[in-house]
């Protein structure tokens, strides 16, 4: 078994080899500037961020240690209220970036959620209903979810740059500046409480791999997500 220190350094590491800005999906995003793709992974989003209070609330009901509590109560706090980075709710900072590409309510009611999507979303609910797997799911939802926005050039990305590239007010990006921001402080919590609550190798095993199955499932969303799009574009040709 680890030490705490060195394993916290293994879940950090295996966490930076793993982000998002690594799907080529992002590459062609910028490339072909195209809105149709753009729409098509904000409608398959969508569908995560919706319930993603839901998740940190499921490791505040399970969670062992109470000092994470806490950290997990005012997680869901500035999920829902967005009283702490001093904005609004994260669905509804995210609502006001919807409604600036032109998606409609009425869209993203009706979205067909891929299977690559629904599976994602029904593994992190799957680790948190079990009070076995929390060290699990702490390291699916704190770690390898949280993590996904932690680099300087996903930040700079999604905001800056979609702003200039799609003609969009950088204003209604406010969402992937606050996530930028708190995510920082929301892994360091996850990495935290992951290397308190995994008492044995084995379970320090398990939420290393966790996070690489947690971040293939982000992989397969995004590969939903170019197969969704080259589908539509292949129809219009």
């Amino acid at each position: 078994m680890l030490d705490r220190k060195t394993f916290y350094n293994e879940l950090e590491q295996n966490l930076h080899s793993r982000l998002k800005e690594d799907h080529p999906i992002i590459d062609e995003l910028f490339e072909k500037k195209d809105p149709e793709l753009l729409r098509i992974m904000i409608k398959q989003g969508y569908q995560l961020t919706k319930v993603f209070a839901i998740y940190v609330g499921g490791l505040y009901y399970r969670c062992p240690i109470a000092k994470y509590r806490k950290k997990f109560a005012l997680n869901v706090y500035e999920e829902e209220t967005g009283k702490i980075s001093g904005t609004n709710g994260h669905l509804e900072l995210l609502d006001r970036f919807v409604k600036a590409v032109g998606i409609s309510k009425e869209e993203l009611d009706n979205v067909e959620v891929n299977p690559e999507t629904q599976a994602l979303l029904d593994y992190r609910f799957k680790l948190i209903e079990d009070p076995k797997s929390f060290h699990k799911a702490c390291a699916a939802v704190m770690i390898a979810s949280e993590g996904q926005n932690l680099e300087d050039r996903v930040g700079t990305m999604r905001r800056e740059k979609m702003a200039e590239e799609f003609g969009l007010d950088i204003d209604d990006l406010i969402f992937f500046k606050v996530h930028a921001e708190e995510d920082v402080y929301h892994v360091r919590d996850g990495l935290n409480c992951t290397a308190d609550v995994c008492t044995t190798k084995q379970m320090q095993d398990e939420a290393i791999q966790t996070i690489h199955d947690t971040c293939d499932m982000f992989d397969r969303h995004y590969d939903g997500i170019l197969r969704e799009y080259r589908k539509s574009t292949a129809a219009i040709a």
